[in-house]
């Protein structure tokens, strides 16, 4: 009797950048158990080709998503993530040049199967091959060891890393809104301690591993979690 071959990974790729697509293809194009079925660029092209196509791993490259309002200030590719794998049930693997631990938490609490940076999956083919055949067979929660390494010195497991709570995404975007606004008065405004308000910025800093206010500002804005209006 003759025994059945295991059937390819089918993988949609989904970046707006095309050398990143041309890059992730040359990648796997050459792997003999992933079939690339599709290719697009925008938010809608994830929802379309998932659908037609039903892959086994959606690639995501995160910049993909980043342009958006967000309708309740949160990452806007996180709900995209939900959606494909709550509704759809689809495996997600992401790909991002940004590896800062409070995205990746948002990331993965959005359900995503994996994350890369962009370079790592480029600069190896076996690295991101293996990566999306262990997401496809086995459905488990992956991160490269480059990445865990760098995300977990102390060898703390990815769920410890903080995020972003709804009042604190609602304090960045009170200052972001009132730049002419003293601490004290966006404190006032808020109407919480001027003390409290900078406990929390203190927080936020260390959830985005950023040395100051300022550099988290740049990161709330940077991911879509505060908008400039």
């Amino acid at each position: 009797m003759v025994m059945k071959t295991r059937q390819k990974i089918r993988v949609v790729i989904i970046d707006d950048q095309e050398v990143a697509r041309i890059g992730v293809r040359a990648a796997l194009e050459n792997d003999g158990q992933i079939e690339i079925v599709a290719e697009g660029a925008t938010e809608a092209d994830a929802l379309r080709l998932t659908n037609e196509h039903r892959p086994d791993v959606l690639l995501l490259g995160l910049n993909t998503l980043t342009s958006q309002r967000p309708s309740n200030r949160t990452l806007p590719a996180c709900d995209t993530i939900r959606h494909l794998v709550i509704n759809d049930k689809i495996s997600v693997l992401v790909l991002s040049r940004h590896t800062h631990k409070g995205l990746v938490r948002s990331v993965l609490n959005a359900g995503a199967n994996g994350f890369m940076s962009k370079d790592e999956a480029m600069d190896s083919c076996a690295v991101l091959a293996g990566a999306i055949i262990e997401i496809a067979r086995r459905r488990k929660r992956l991160l490269s060891q480059a990445l865990y390494e760098k995300l977990n010195p102390y060898g703390l497991e990815i769920e410890t890393i903080p995020q972003l709570t709804e009042r604190r995404i609602e304090i960045m975007q009170a200052i972001a809104d009132n730049p002419q606004l003293t601490l004290a008065q966006v404190a006032d405004l808020l109407g919480i301690a001027e003390s409290t308000l900078r406990n929390n910025l203190s927080a936020i800093s260390r959830a985005l591993d950023t040395p100051n206010a300022n550099g988290a500002m740049i990161e709330c804005l940077r991911l879509g979690l505060v908008q400039i209006n």
